[in-house]
This record gives C-alpha cells, structure tokens and sequence, in this order.
C-alpha cells in the first residue's frame, strides 16, 4: 500500500503517539492528527519494518558497541549501561532451558550467557550480517553442534512443527508498535510447549532517560558510522505498559529487574 505517509510523518510525534496508543482516540488500526488525513496502521508497520530490517543489517557489525554506550543513539553513562547488561546477563540462564528460540537474536550477543542451559537453540533473524556475527560467537564457544540459524521474517515464525521451551527477546519489544506487541505475544503462545517461558529485556521509561532528553515514543534517527541514516520507531517501557500487554494477551508476566535504564522480564502462558 502506497501513500504519503513516510514524508508527512517523519518528525511528528503526536502523529506517532497517536498509532502507538491506537486503542484509545480513533480506533484500532488508523493513524490520525488534526491537519492530515487519517492511514491505515498497516501501512506504517509495513515502512517501519522495512527501514528496521535495512537498519539492523547495516549496523550489524558495530551493533554490540551499544552495549557499553558507545554509539550515537546512547548519551547515557556507558559504565550504567554496562553495569545493567551484566545484572541481565546473570538472570538469564534462570529463565532459558531446553529447545530455545533467540527471536531477532541480532548478533547473538546474550548467546553466551545462556547457550549452556539450552539442548538446542534457534537464532532467528532477518539479517544475514548478524547472523554472520553469530557464527564468531558459535565458533568460539563450540556449540555449532546445537544451533540452528535461520533467516527469515521475524514478524512470520516459527519454523512448521517446531515447539520451543523458552525464547528470548532481547531489545526488539521497544522497535514495535502495539498491534506488533500483540502479534509478537500470540506467536509466542503458539511456539512455546505448555509451561514455556519467555523473557524481555529491554528500555525502561525513567527519570535518567528523560533527562537526556528523549521522548516516550517516537521516530528517532539512527546514524551509522559510514554516514549513513535510518528512522525507526523507538519506545520506553514502563511497568503499566508490561503488564497491560500481558493482560490482553492472557500471559503472565514477571517483572524480574528494573533498573535505570533496563529491565529484566519473564512470561508464560495458562497451560
């Protein structure tokens, strides 16, 4: 579906807003503000995800230098960001077991913190740059014996006949829209065996990053270091918002951490 809506939204955050929190206002599915004509949801996931797919793939092989608060989308205290990355990476053995799924597992960064607790691991991506940062760490820790790299939609998964016990979803939740939230959720449910369990890692809304300034929800620009710029969808938690869209979606949802700047959270489904 083609449309205006790239140029006129670029920048505008109530407009942003508006779609993010679109079961309140005008309904399910539309974007509005006062001085444009209302879209289709739809048609703004569809180019947000398209520049999110071109974005992650580019900034592959520098991605893991935001885990120490070296890039430009971070002005945040790099010795915060690492301290919160560690307490992560401690919780997460305690939340992975058995066959697990690594949904946009990007360069496989959390792979070492957990890999031991896992029979066999799925790392799921869209981008065929991170998943060759993947096979450094795959060499390195010996475990090509367990892994199964696919490259495909994240937003179309899993695999046919496939059942996981756990998946990991680490910084992915905060780049979607609430109805990709949602579909996110249902998936989940459909991939995990009864009593599976799921964890978010990912942006909190606080004090420390309003500050910077930064907004809740909004098209930030991402630059690379070759230059080159991307706009996505950026959003902040807070722990209402967790438990709202776990609520709906009839999972329960654990808040494990939440610090400054991250937080730590675990799921299942009703058997």
């Amino acid at each position: 579906m083609k449309c205006g809506l790239d140029s006129r939204f670029r920048g505008n955050d109530n407009m942003l807003r508006a779609g993010i929190d679109n079961r309140r206002g005008v309904g399910r599915g539309y974007w509005c503000c006062l001085s444009f004509s209302c879209y289709h949801l739809e048609a703004m996931e569809s180019l947000n995800r398209q520049e999110l797919f071109n974005y992650y793939n580019e900034r592959a092989p520098e991605y893991e230098e935001f885990y120490d608060g070296r890039t430009s989308a971070s002005i945040i205290d790099p010795a915060l960001i690492r301290e919160e990355i560690a307490v992560l990476k401690k919780l997460l053995p305690d939340y992975v077991s058995g066959r697990c799924i690594d949904v946009a597992c990007g360069t496989g960064f959390w792979l070492p913190a957990y890999q031991e607790k896992c029979d066999r691991i799925t790392l799921l991506d869209q981008s065929q740059r991170a998943l060759r940062e993947c096979d450094k760490k795959i060499n390195e820790l010996k475990i090509g014996h367990k892994i199964e790299k696919l490259r495909e939609d994240i937003f179309h998964y899993p695999p046919a006949g496939q059942l996981f016990d756990s998946a990991v979803i680490g910084f992915f939740i905060s780049l979607l829209t609430d109805d990709e939230l949602d579909a996110l959720i249902t998936t989940l449910q459909a991939s995990l065996v009864p009593g599976g369990k799921f964890t978010f890692m990912d942006n909190v809304w606080s004090d420390v990053i309003a500050r910077i300034p930064r907004s809740k929800a909004s098209m930030v620009t991402r630059t690379l270091k070759n230059g080159h710029q991307f706009r996505i969808l950026k959003r902040y938690f807070d722990k209402e918002e967790l438990y709202s869209l776990a609520e709906r979606n009839n999972a329960k949802l654990e808040i494990v951490y939440w610090g400054k700047v991250l937080f730590f959270a675990a799921g299942s489904f009703p058997r």
